[in-house]
């Protein structure tokens, strides 16, 4: 299949490519630069793309000034809005029939376990740009475009994310939970994220929300101790949240807080998650890496 792709060059992007890259699949990557060129030049390159993927949006986890609100939003609601805006101009024949379109977990409150039924959402920044993100979508959902909208929840793998910057803490012994480690942490392997896109693509059955997060229900202090064991290293420390919001501010809240997430509507189509569990997750990852050296 032909696949366009906005945002394939960031963490999650370089892993998805190289996924459907190996599976023979053409690839289109649309360029910050190709935005520019606004909803014409977009549709020149999704013309006749079997399927559109956007994962386009600036990392979160950074202090919140105005700036970089500023970012975190466009970057998401501006990016989001030319896509939809190139679609529509299409003809009908011309049109991808999928879309695959990115959200985040941070939507939902940090108080229920939440499925794809949920409508218990937070108020604060991030959420509030989740809810305008999705809300960008509503125009296709006037079309013949199939639409998956994927909730995604934090991603593991060692080179990105959370976990590529807490692993050499944890190598040298200074890793530790955040607060009271309570919080919940809802994961999935970046492995499982690319084949759970790729399922999506497979099955026309599949559309509405997906809560790309593993099925297992986990909490930061869980995190912490699989991934000190994985290490071979102690986890004695333990990061303050006052620590947290000297450092990043506002933006504390994706560390102090977290949501309880379930996948009910990809198991529900009877996807099968390969790392269904922190420890399953973790140490294939850890394996890997030490492959690699």
């Amino acid at each position: 299949m032909r696949v366009a792709i906005t945002g394939g060059t960031g963490f999650l992007g370089r892993h998805l490519t190289s996924y459907l890259g190996a599976l023979g699949h053409d690839l289109v990557l649309i360029q910050r630069s190709d935005l520019k060129g606004g909803p014409d030049q977009i549709s020149k390159l999704i013309k006749t793309s079997d399927v559109l993927i956007n994962l386009a949006g600036s990392p979160v986890i950074k202090r919140w000034n105005s700036s970089n609100k500023l970012d975190i939003r466009d970057s998401r609601i501006h990016t989001t809005n030319l896509l939809v805006e190139a679609l529509v101009k299409l003809p009908l024949a011309e049109r991808p029939s999928l879309f695959i379109s990115a959200s985040a977990i941070g939507i939902y409150d940090s108080v229920k376990l939440h499925t794809e039924n949920s409508a218990h959402f937070d108020d604060n920044f991030l959420a509030t740009v989740c809810k305008e993100w999705e809300a960008c979508l509503d125009p296709i959902k006037k079309t013949n475009i199939r639409l998956c909208l994927i909730r995604i929840g934090i991603v593991l793998a060692e080179d990105g994310g959370m976990l590529g910057k807490l692993v050499p803490l944890f190598k040298m012994a200074i890793g530790g939970k955040i607060g009271s480690g309570k919080q919940p942490f809802s994961f999935i392997h970046y492995h499982d994220f690319c084949r759970v896109v790729e399922f999506l693509i497979d099955h026309s059955q599949c559309e509405g929300i997906f809560n790309l997060t593993a099925p297992d229900i986990s909490n930061n202090e869980d995190f912490t101790k699989i991934l000190a064991q994985t290490c071979g290293c102690p986890a004695f420390f333990t990061v303050p949240e006052f620590a947290l919001k000297m450092i990043y501010g506002e933006a504390a809240v994706t560390m102090i807080l977290g949501q309880s997430v379930y996948p009910q509507h990809l198991i529900d189509c009877g996807f099968n998650f390969r790392y269904p569990d922190l420890e399953s997750a973790i140490q294939e990852i850890m394996g890997e890496s030490k492959k690699e050296y």
